[in-house]
Order: C-alpha cells, then structure tokens, then sequence
C-alpha cells in the first residue's frame, strides 16, 4: 500500500516521495533537482521493470513515466501500478502530442498527462493537481467504507430485532404446544445429518437449518384446542392444520433474512407422488431441503406421544418410513436417512457445535439466526 502524499494545490510538499521513470538519465536528472528544490523526495528508474522493483521496496505518493522506453513502456507500467498500487498518483510525459497516447494513458490509469518538453512550472501544478485528486479519491474511499460498515451495523441492527421477534413467536408457539420444541430440535438433528451426508455445501445447510428450525412457526395461527385435541380432527380443523405451511411463510417473506427458506418451509409437507399440501407438487419438483424435512418431520412425530396418540417404536415407524418411500417421500433420502438415523439417536452430542442451540450472553436462546 503506497503513502498518501499530503500535498494539494497551494500546499507544501514534506513527506512526498516522487518517482521518475524515463530511460533518458539527462531528463530524470532535470526533473530530480527541480523537484528536489521544490520539497519532494525523489527517485529515479530507467524502465518499466525497475520502476516496478523500487515501488515494490518503498513507498511513493506519485508515480512520473515517461511511454516511450525500453524493455517495459509507460503504458504497460501505468497498468501494472494501477493494478498493484492502486491509491498512488499517476502521470505520464510523452514528446508525442497524439491524442490516442494520452486516451490509452488515461485509460490505464493515468490521473493526467504532460507534453515534452514542458515547463517546470506547468510540471509542479501537474504533480499538485494529481495529488490533490489523490487526495479526494481517498476521502471518498474512506467515505464510502464508513458508510458501508454504517449500513451494515444499522442491518446487523435490523436482523437482531427481528430475530428477538421471531423468537418470540417462536416461545409463544411453544406455550401454546409444549410438543413444538423438542420437535423442531429434533428434525433440524435428523435433517442436518442427512443434508452433511449428501455433501450439500454450506450455504445450503445453513438454510436448512433455519428452515428446520422454523418449518412449524405457522402453528402460531393454529387454536390451542385444534392443536392439542385428543381425538380425531374435524375437517374444518384439519383444513386449519395444513395451512400451517403457508403461515409461516406469511409471518417470514417479509424479512430479508429468511426468504431463502420460504420455499422449503411452504412444501415441507408435500407428498413425492404428488398428493402432499399446499401445492400438491410431486418428485423433484418439491425443493430438496423439503424432502429432506418430510422425512426428519414424519419420523420424529411418529415417534413422539402427541395429544391424539401415543408414540410409535422406532421399528414400527421405521416400517413406516419405508412403506411410504417413493409415495410419500423421496426414495433416495429415504435410504440416506436409515444410513445415519441410528447414529443420532439418543446422541445430540454427534451434532457439529454451530448446529447445537446457542445462546447469547444474557442467556437468551438465538439459535434461529
């Protein structure tokens, strides 16, 4: 990273270092002494290349370059410096006063060209000019960082206020059906060990584990009374049950944050062969982080006393599983899911860490974020 000269028009020239590049020593000598008398601290190169090696060793606010010279030439140079030493200030001399050499300077980099021969006056407003506009890009680089980290904090602000409120649906959701907690935990274990087993990369996971997390949320809509009911449900109850999907999408899409996960969450419930809810879609179709889910989902309601029934064996929903592979549920998991269902039961502690509950320093569980 190159020094930022503090020299602007009007102003001194302390701490300035300049490098000329011109394969003519006589020129490079001229402009040194001048220079020199004028505050700046001055280095000379003969070419391109070891212009490169002395900017690679030192720092300088302002690079002067001939474009006629051996081996590399200014306009070569210009791009290479642009490139590796972007924040240092620019200017190329030429004896040739056409128009394409200055555009193909100004092009590569260049902040401004000079026509030989010129006057040292003209040379000294040249060198200020350049960095003077040095100096503003500068600003408006650390403008335009402080205002990102700015926007960033004030998003960072956003996503954790509505984190807290998604949590707290979520609490409400679990004073309203103690069952919902242990279950959601539950399938996000299930369907995280298959989604690792089939190598999906790590954004993917992590959407799944939100989706996982939050797959239930639209029970909130549901009534205690449909949710706990110890019978069979009415069809009007029923009808108020399936729409839990699409709740949960409704209270979700309007937040940035989740809305890579909406899909999963409003199909988790369709059927492989197509007679599933809401969207009665069918096989591939059906997002994979979803099928993934209906299984996680099944298996662990299966196996848990809910209000209307008591719990299955896990032999018995094993069976149940299988009979349902390639009906209800995509075959293909379905054979992942019995490879690493008997490594996880009874032994959360095979979770990876950052998928195991967290909470925040006031003891607060954030876990969905």
């Amino acid at each position: 990273m190159q020094a930022r000269g503090n020299i602007v028009a009007g102003t001194g020239t302390k701490d300035v270092r300049l490098l000329v590049v011109d394969d003519e020593e006589i020129i490079r000598s001229i402009i040194r002494e001048r220079m020199e008398m004028e505050g700046f601290s001055v280095d000379e190169a003969q070419n391109g290349n070891h212009a490169l090696a002395k900017l690679g060793a030192g720092s300088y606010s302002i690079l002067l370059t001939d474009i006629r010279m051996p081996e590399m030439d200014g306009i070569a140079l210009l791009r290479e410096v642009s490139h590796r030493f972007p924040e240092m200030a620019r200017i190329v001399m030429t004896a040739h006063a056409e128009l394409e050499t200055a555009v193909a300077a100004l092009k590569n980099g260049a902040y401004d060209y000079i026509l030989k021969p010129f006057s040292f006056d003209i040379l000294l407003i040249t060198l200020r000019n350049a960095l003077q506009k040095q100096s503003m890009e500068s600003q408006l680089r650390d403008y335009q960082a402080n205002l990102e980290n700015k926007v960033k904090q004030q998003t960072d602000l956003i996503n954790s206020m509505v984190l807290r409120s998604i949590h707290s649906l979520i609490k409400a959701l679990e004073a309203k059906d103690w069952y919902t907690r242990g279950h959601s935990q539950r399938v996000t274990l299930y369907s995280m060990a298959i989604a690792t087993h089939l190598d999906l990369p790590p954004a993917q996971l992590e959407d799944l584990r939100r989706a996982a997390i939050l797959h239930d949320l639209g029970k909130i809509g549901v009534r205690e009374v449909v949710l706990n009911k110890p019978g069979a449900l009415t069809t009007e109850e029923f009808s108020e049950i399936v729409r839990h999907p699409e709740v949960a999408t409704r209270i979700l899409s309007p937040i940035p944050l989740f809305r890579n996960i909406l899909p999963a969450i409003l199909h988790h419930h369709e059927s492989f062969d197509g007679k599933g809810y809401p969207g009665r879609i069918a096989g591939k179709e059906i997002p994979l982080h979803s099928r993934i889910m209906a299984i996680a989902d099944t298996y662990d309601a299966m196996t848990s006393t809910r209000a209307y029934r008591p719990a299955l064996s896990e032999e018995e929903a094993s069976a149940e599983i299988l009979r349902c592979s390639g009906t209800q549920f995509d075959p293909e998991i379905v054979s992942v899911f019995f490879s690493v269902k008997d490594k996880l039961e009874g032994n959360e502690d095979l979770l990876p860490l950052e998928w195991q509950e967290g909470e925040n320093p006031d003891g607060e569980d954030l876990s969905v974020p």
